[in-house]
């Protein structure tokens, strides 16, 4: 068989697929990783999605009343807050029944959500281009992505989200083929899933609703492609509806509660100083410019872009609309959400349905040219994938050999072996703890499987702080950093040294005044 024909045979296609997406995963060690505690870059944000799925378990929580470690609700007297809607997190805790409490299952599901999203993109840009080796190219080469190739398998909602928007775009080009109207369901239930997961990834949804006005407004009935009456919109506002909805019992939540760990509101570039901006500029140059693609990667897609511009009238209105609505989109999430960049760059993730776009149309303009099925042009795509892959790995390893994993490698790593420890010294399972110093939420309460209470939430540059959280049961301080003992708002709190691991220290501090 030609090479020519095995690419285009549906079975070799998705064998291909499977395979490359699989020595991939091995290539960048994250099979290494499976089990291993969150950590490396955002394990703030990483503990918060762990800390949620850990306390459905043992709590054996309904959905929507989730809890945290960090006692920081309540004035002090529980965890119960939530940001995204918390259904990644729920299911774990139900896999965990059946399979045993170990963090490889979050992973592995978290690595399922992904492989589907991707694997319904491959389908369809096959359905768009109609060559299974370019639409596996395009998918694929998504997964050279530094930062969706981390926070994929890493706890954060930002990534299933994507790969929501990813299958939902699948089961709306089945749509067109079938016109069934449960297609349709399906389709806006995955859009709605994935804005609860997270809201930025609403940028694809907004444009195809722009795109179902366009058409009424502007185009007669025989030029329309989705051919939307009520019926066929009814699905997708009653996601919209499930969404406000979600937000609004959020704010509910978070407000009775009182504490929240995730904003929903915007972080505009207007609204931010001179040298913020710069130093946001700066870091997205030396660290997240790398971090989102290999850099030339990045060069060629924007000029990929600017010749699809060129020659933008060889290309169905359709795609004409999203070329230029979806990048617009981009800059307009990029301007509202600026701020975050400093030190939040999965943000950009969803964004990266703009990059797909780009290329997806590029081989969409180019699929009846003959040259994109020439050997020596598959040859350089898979050099051009191979070196973005490479450039992945050695991110990837950066993260977790590099200084990105400092905090965790000398302070935080010990915590996540002190079980034993406590077990003999007669530290329950129960029993709250002050974790000091620790600006996360929950990152050290985590590791240590222990309710109580760190620097977020809690002014510990007062005694009377301290006071007020053993009054609320705080039964133990665990310090991981032992150069802090000096301080002097500590030294009524350290008098009492029950027990030492690596680089921990243990007080009892329930006779503390």
């Amino acid at each position: 068989m030609s090479f020519k024909k095995i690419i285009k045979s549906r079975i070799a296609g998705n064998i291909f697929f499977l395979l490359i997406f699989s020595l991939t995963i091995f290539y960048y060690g994250l099979n290494k990783l499976i089990f291993a505690p969150p950590q490396s870059v955002h394990v703030w944000r990483q503990t918060n999605s762990v800390s949620l799925a850990q306390n459905y378990y043992e709590g054996n929580l309904p959905i929507f009343k989730p809890e945290m470690h960090n006692q920081f609700c309540d004035g002090g007297e529980s965890g119960k807050s939530v940001g995204e809607f918390p259904i990644i997190y729920y299911t774990v805790a139900q896999l965990w029944k059946v399979f045993g409490n170990n963090i490889g299952v979050f992973r592995l599901f978290q690595l399922l959500i992904q492989f589907l999203g991707l694997l319904a993109l491959f389908h369809g840009l096959d359905f768009l281009i109609k060559n299974r080796f370019w639409s596996a190219f395009i998918s694929l080469l998504l997964f050279t992505s530094p930062m969706v190739v981390f926070y994929g398998p890493n706890f954060l909602p930002d990534v299933p989200s994507l790969s929501f928007i990813f299958i939902a775009w699948f089961f709306l080009l089945k749509y067109l083929k079938t016109r069934k109207q449960v297609i349709l369901w399906i389709t806006a239930i995955l859009f709605c899933l994935a804005m609860l997961l997270k809201i930025t990834s609403a940028l694809s949804f907004i444009s195809l609703g722009g795109w179902v006005l366009f058409e009424l407004i502007f185009q007669k009935k025989e030029q329309r492609i989705f051919k939307f009456q009520f019926k066929e919109m009814l699905p997708f506002l009653v996601a919209v509806i499930l969404v406000l909805f979600w937000y609004v019992y959020v704010d509910y939540y978070n407000k009775i509660h009182g504490g929240h760990f995730s904003y929903h509101g915007i972080w505009p570039v207007w609204d931010m100083t001179k040298e913020q901006f710069l130093r946001i500029i700066d870091a997205l140059d030396k660290i997240y410019f790398k971090e989102l693609f290999l850099p030339y990667t990045q060069w060629i897609t924007v000029g990929v872009w600017l010749l699809l511009l060129v020659f933008i009238k060889k290309i169905s209105p359709i795609l004409r609309f999203f070329l230029i609505v979806l990048p617009v989109g981009f800059l307009i999430q990029m301007l509202l959400w600026f701020q975050v960049l400093e030190g939040h760059d999965y943000y950009t993730i969803n964004l990266l349905v703009v990059f797909i776009m780009v290329w997806a149309f590029l081989f969409v303009l180019l699929k009846d040219k003959r040259i994109i099925n020439h050997p020596i042009i598959y040859i350089i795509g898979i050099a051009f994938f191979l070196l973005n892959a490479n450039t992945c790995k050695k991110r990837i390893e950066d993260r977790h050999k590099g200084w990105m994993n400092d905090m965790y490698k000398n302070k935080m790593e010990a915590l996540t072996e002190i079980e034993p420890v406590f077990h003999k010294l007669g530290v329950k399972k129960d029993d709250k703890v002050i974790s000091f110093p620790d600006f996360t939420i929950n990152a050290s309460l985590y590791y240590m499987k222990r309710k109580g209470y760190t620097e977020f939430g809690s002014d510990f540059s007062k005694q009377e702080t301290f006071l007020k959280r053993i009054e609320q049961g705080a039964k133990y301080l665990i310090v991981n950093d032992s150069t802090m003992l000096s301080q002097e708002v500590l030294q009524p709190f350290i008098q009492n040294k029950i027990g030492e691991y690596k680089n921990v220290l243990i007080f009892d501090i329930r006779g503390s005044k």
